[in-house]
């Protein structure tokens, strides 16, 4: 199959974001399919220039104006959208975000470019030959560059949704703004051949706007995941090391961990002092509740800047212990259907997790599943009992169940393709009828 995948979030940058694309593009190769990735035009900006293109996928960069234009490692840097120094320039998109929400994005002029007499002409070929074409959002415009495909030149096309569009519990926007995404995102769901989502109860929210919806998890890379563990080193200094990978957002502090620790340091400093949390990603929100509400504990922590990918896992396989905090609210779809790529590279890992989540949460829910060695609850109790262990600092085998093992990327992209050559036979099969 000619498969044409359209991402923003795509190597060379370092994201967690640019995984699943990433992935999905190399598995695609390897299955045998042709893969043409276009992409945004990158600069420091985006992200760190850590990360190769797949072996075999042909990716064409092109920029607001849909010429071709290689990313450059310009001046700048990458600012995350919880900043404890937040630039002008992220004050100035938060306070438009807060009333416009996600409609006005940069990278909207990228997707009308779609519709230009002077799109890039080896892009209109790949897309003219493409069997299928697919949009991954966030941010959104990608998934309106696939539908104008659609338009422009009578493509097949799926709409992935790695996180929800329209009513996503995590963007700002104002009630009018989230009026709008819920309009655009239903006539997007509607006009394509397909919907993917990553989990289910993402994909209830968008069958709600179409029918023709499915779901194909985020996973793991277990190529990857191997060649860390070949290089991993494991510290015997006795102190027991617990890691966050990736941003913290406010509703990502592990509140019910850190109370459990101020207890733990109160009652049991000798065990309190062997406790090491390493965060690696931008962590303001936790940096500053550390510092206003747990200052007593806030010695156990160390904090880093984000790590290329491979240094990522690694560092991952390494840890006694790995640290997932999400919110548990269920008052929305969207807070509910939450299961980032970096959970499933936890449990790939086979190291035992500390989910400050309830085991009620799909994510908390999966957790348990995989593995009884992991920690899942919303009480201090429970974490303050645990670490009151002595065999909580007794570093534990990898374990990595069978369910854990079928969560990987390569078995996800089978699925995914599968999916699409069901759509192009259906396709075919209407054609004929005609």
């Amino acid at each position: 199959m000619r498969i044409v995948l359209i991402a923003h979030y795509y190597p060379p940058i370092n994201s967690s974001g640019a995984k699943r694309a990433e992935s999905l593009s190399k598995y695609f190769t390897t299955l045998g399919h042709e893969v043409t990735v276009l992409t945004t035009r990158k600069s420091r900006v985006d992200g760190e220039f850590t990360e190769p293109v797949p072996k075999g996928v042909r990716l064409i960069e092109l920029d607001w104006a849909g010429r071709e234009a290689p990313s450059v490692e310009a001046e700048g840097a990458f600012e995350p959208m919880y900043s404890g120094a937040p630039s002008w320039k992220r004050r100035l998109k938060d306070r438009v975000m807060a009333v416009l929400g996600q409609i006005p994005d940069p990278r909207l002029p990228f997707a009308l470019a779609f519709l230009s007499p002077w799109f890039a002409k080896p892009a209109q070929e790949a897309i003219r030959k493409s069997d299928i074409v697919i949009g991954t959002t966030p941010p959104w415009p990608m998934l309106l560059a696939a539908y104008l495909c659609k338009l422009r030149f009578g493509t097949r096309c799926i709409l992935d949704y790695r996180d929800h569009f329209s009513e996503c519990h995590e963007m700002p926007g104002g009630r009018l703004a989230k009026w709008l995404e819920k309009i655009i995102d239903r006539r997007l769901a509607k006009s394509a051949d397909h919907v993917v989502c990553i989990s289910d109860p993402m994909s209830h929210y968008y069958r709600s706007f179409t029918p023709n919806v499915q779901t194909i998890l985020n996973g793991y890379d277990h190529e990857i995941l191997d060649d860390a563990r070949g290089v991993r080193l494991i510290s015997q200094d006795g102190m027991v090391r617990i890691r966050y990978m990736g941003i913290v957002s406010p509703g990502r502090i592990p509140h019910n961990v850190l109370k459990a620790l101020v207890e733990l340091q109160a009652k049991q400093p000798d065990l309190f002092q062997r406790l090491r949390f390493e965060v690696f990603g931008a962590a303001s929100p936790l940096q500053e509740v550390l510092k206003t509400t747990y200052p007593e504990v806030s010695s156990a922590f160390s904090f880093f800047s984000p790590v290329r990918y491979l240094e990522s896992l690694q560092k991952i396989v390494e840890a006694d212990y790995l640290l997932f905090s999400e919110t548990s609210s269920t008052n929305t779809l969207s807070a509910q259907g939450i299961l980032p790529t970096k959970l499933f590279e936890y449990i790939g890992s086979g190291r035992p997790i500390l989910g400050d989540i309830s085991p009620d949460t799909l994510a908390g829910g999966l957790l348990l599943k995989c593995n009884n060695q992991h920690i899942v609850g919303q009480s201090s109790d429970l974490f303050l009992a645990v670490m009151s262990k002595t065999s909580f600092y007794e570093r534990v085998p990898d374990h990595v169940s069978p369910l854990s093992a079928s969560l990987s990327r390569k078995a996800q992209a089978q699925q995914y393709a599968d999916l699409i050559q069901k759509i192009i036979f259906k396709g075919l099969r209407k054609q004929s009828t005609n």
